[in-house]
C-alpha cells in the first residue's frame, strides 16, 4: 500500500499525511487533547459523538456537521484538502464557494448521507412559508443533500420555528445558537472585511453568505418580536450587528454588488440557464441584504447607544446596487422542468455576458429609493 511521506511521530498512532502542515495540525491534537464544547450550555466532551448525543438528549437538536477547514495551501490552490482528521473523513472547504458560481456545487468524493425526513420536512416548510417573502435561494436547483451544511441548517432553523410543533421555537433557538458558533469559527473562510487582498476575482462563498443572512433574519424574528421602536425598525444585538457589518463589507470588497463582475465569472461556453440562475441568485441575495440593512439602519448595537461608526460601516445604500433588478420572477420560481420551459424567455437561452445594461442599474434610481426611505 502507498505510504504517505509524513507519518505521525506520536506512538502508537499510525496516521500519515501527504503534507507536513497536515501532520503538524494532527500532532497538535496529541499534545493538547481535543475538546468538543456544547455551544448551548458550555459543557465539554472528549468525543464528538458524545457531544451529539448530549445535543439530542438535552437540547432536542441535532448538532450540525462540524465545520472543517482546508489548509492554507489547498485553499489557495482550490483543491480538496486530504487531511484525515479525527473521524477519518475527507476535509474540505464546506463554505460552498466556487469560482464558477453558486448553483453547481462540487460533488464530494464520498456521497453524503441523505438528510433526515425531519430536516426535509423543515426545509419544505421553509420554502412554503418563508421563501415567498425572501426569495434569494433558488428553489428549482436546491438539493439539500448537496448543499453546504451551514445553509441547510440555517433553513432548518426557520422551518422549525414556523412549524408550530411542541417546543419547536426553543429547539430553533438552540440550533440557531449552535450555528452562531459555527459561523464565527468559519470566519477565515468567508470574512473578507479585513483582508487586504480581497477583490472581485476571489471566490464568492454565496451559500455561506445566504446562511449568514438567514441567521441574521432569524435573530430579528425571535429577539425583537413586538419590540420595535417608533420608527418600526428592529434592533440587532452587538454580535449580530457586527456580523451584518462584516457581511456587508465582505460583499463590497469582493465586488459582488457590481454587475460587470457578476458577468465576468462566466464564459460563452457555460450553460446559459446555469449562468442566468447564478447571476439572478447573486442579485436577489444583494437585494435581500439591502432590505435587512435598511430595516436595521438608524438603530444602535443593542446597547441603546448609537454607534455611528459601526452603523455606517454596515450600511448598504441603493447607490451601491450597481446591477439591474432581477428579471422574470415566474422563471425564478419555476421548480419543475415543465414550469421552466413554459416561462423561459429568449434572454435565458442566449449569452449576454457583454451587455452591462448600465442604464438599468438600481443605483441609477438610488435618489428616488433613498428619498422614499427618508420620508
Amino acid at each position: 500500500m502507498y505510504s504517505k511521506p509524513f507519518p505521525c511521530r506520536f506512538p502508537p498512532c499510525n496516521a500519515s499525511y501527504q503534507r507536513k502542515e497536515h501532520r503538524r495540525r494532527h500532532e497538535a491534537r496529541h499534545s493538547r487533547g481535543q475538546v468538543f464544547k456544547c455551544t448551548t450550555c458550555d459543557q465539554q466532551f472528549g468525543r464528538s459523538d458524545t457531544l451529539r448525543r448530549h445535543m439530542r438528549s438535552m437540547h432536542g437538536v441535532e448538532a450540525p456537521a462540524r465545520i472543517k477547514f482546508a489548509c492554507t495551501s489547498c485553499r489557495n490552490q482550490k483543491a480538496r484538502c486530504q487531511e484525515d482528521e479525527d473521524e477519518g473523513q475527507q476535509v474540505g472547504d464546506l463554505s460552498g464557494s466556487t469560482d464558477s458560481g453558486p448553483v453547481a456545487h462540487p460533488s464530494p468524493t464520498h456521497p453524503k448521507a441523505s438528510r433526515s425526513e425531519k430536516e426535509r420536512h423543515y426545509i419544505s416548510l421553509y420554502f412554503r412559508l418563508f421563501h415567498p417573502y425572501w426569495r434569494f435561494i433558488h428553489q428549482g436547483s436546491f438539493k439539500e443533500s448537496a448543499e453546504t451544511p451551514l445553509l441547510v441548517q440555517s433553513m432548518v432553523v426557520i422551518g422549525l420555528w414556523l412549524s408550530n410543533e411542541d417546543n419547536a421555537q426553543s429547539r430553533a433557538i438552540a440550533l440557531h445558537n449552535v450555528l452562531s458558533s459555527a459561523i464565527h469559527q468559519q470566519r477565515e473562510i468567508w470574512d473578507a472585511s479585513e483582508s487586504e487582498r480581497a477583490c472581485s476575482s476571489c471566490s464568492w462563498p454565496i451559500p455561506t453568505y445566504q446562511a449568514i443572512l438567514l441567521h441574521i433574519i432569524f435573530a430579528i424574528l425571535y429577539k425583537d418580536r413586538g419590540a420595535l421602536g417608533l420608527d418600526l425598525r428592529p434592533a440587532l444585538s452587538g454580535a449580530d450587528a457586527e456580523l451584518l457589518r462584516r457581511l456587508v463589507v465582505s460583499c463590497k470588497k469582493l465586488g459582488m454588488l457590481y454587475y460587470p463582475n457578476m458577468l465576468a465569472r462566466y464564459c460563452r461556453n457555460d450553460l446559459p440557464s446555469y449562468v442566468w440562475v447564478s447571476i439572478e441568485e447573486v442579485k436577489r441575495f444583494n437585494i435581500a441584504l439591502y432590505k435587512v440593512c435598511t430595516a436595521c439602519s438608524g438603530k444602535g448595537c443593542g446597547t441603546g447607544v448609537l454607534d455611528t461608526t459601526k452603523a455606517s460601516s454596515r450600511e448598504l445604500r441603493a447607490q451601491d446596487l450597481q446591477f439591474p433588478l432581477p428579471k422574470n420572477t415566474p422563471l425564478w420560481n419555476a421548480v419543475g422542468r415543465a414550469d421552466w420551459v413554459s416561462v423561459a424567455t429568449e434572454e435565458v437561452h442566449r449569452h449576454i455576458l457583454d451587455e452591462t445594461l448600465e442604464h438599468e442599474w438600481i443605483s441609477k434610481s438610488a435618489h428616488v429609493l433613498e428619498a422614499l426611505d427618508a420620508a
